[in-house]
């Protein structure tokens, strides 16, 4: 019986490692054929992530290089934290799991990964403290992201459809000021009706350059949450 019980243990355990993907070096990751859709296991230190992003995105490096993560969900069992919360900075050790995917062609990433191990650095504390805030916020116009937000709501054009069928809400949009303080990165988190959803993103696109975020003398990018408020008018 003993016998039984660690053979069902044992294979247990295999198809909990085959679930969560084969472990690869960071180097043996950015050399999988473009046909190789396994899942892969990553392990190691987090270096150059982006500046206040709120998906998961950086570079993860181990003896033989580094592979590049982008968005990164908890797939720690009983845990479902956003990125922000899971608090990884420069300096935590992780392993992640995913495929091998291509953006655009020609950078290489794990796009969607799950975490499945943390552990913090030994600076983690002052690096987490030091990654809170710029030491100057984006501005538009020379002010705050309540005047974007009433710039944006003088522009919407409200589509025939969805005024047609009575359809009104809230678009939650995602974006990042970048360096030189242009929108970047539009992507709807949670939409209403998609001809909404569309002139949302239009008129958020089309903003006129911000004044980037300032953190230790450089300009930084910051990602933004943001409602787009549909009112059907009368």
């Amino acid at each position: 019986m003993k016998r039984l019980i660690l053979a069902i243990l044992a294979l247990s355990a295999g198809f909990s490692a085959m679930a969560q993907g084969v472990r690869k070096t960071a180097e043996e990751f950015n050399r999988m054929s473009r046909r190789d859709t396994s899942l892969v296991v990553l392990h190691g230190v987090v270096s150059r992530p982006r500046a206040n992003d709120t998906r998961g995105v950086f570079y993860l490096e181990d003896e033989t290089g580094e592979a590049y993560i982008y968005g990164l969900v908890d797939g720690r069992p009983g845990s479902n934290q956003s990125f922000a919360q899971m608090g990884i900075v420069p300096g935590d050790t992780l392993t992640v799991s995913g495929r091998r995917t291509v953006y655009n062609g020609r950078t290489i990433e794990m796009a969607g990964g799950h975490l499945l191990r943390k552990a913090d650095g030994p600076d983690h504390a002052a690096m987490a403290e030091r990654m809170k805030a710029p030491d100057q916020w984006p501005t538009f116009k020379g002010k705050d992201a309540n005047a974007f937000s009433s710039w944006v709501t003088a522009r919407l054009k409200y589509p025939k459809d969805a005024k047609a069928a009575h359809i009104d809400g809230i678009v939650h949009l995602r974006f990042v000021v970048g360096t030189n303080g242009g929108i970047q990165e539009v992507e709807v988190v949670k939409g209403v009706f998609p001809s909404l959803d569309a002139e949302a993103v239009r008129v958020v696109k089309s903003s006129p350059k911000w004044k980037p975020a300032i953190k230790d003398g450089r300009p930084v990018r910051m990602a933004y949450d943001f409602p787009v408020i549909f009112e059907i008018p009368e």
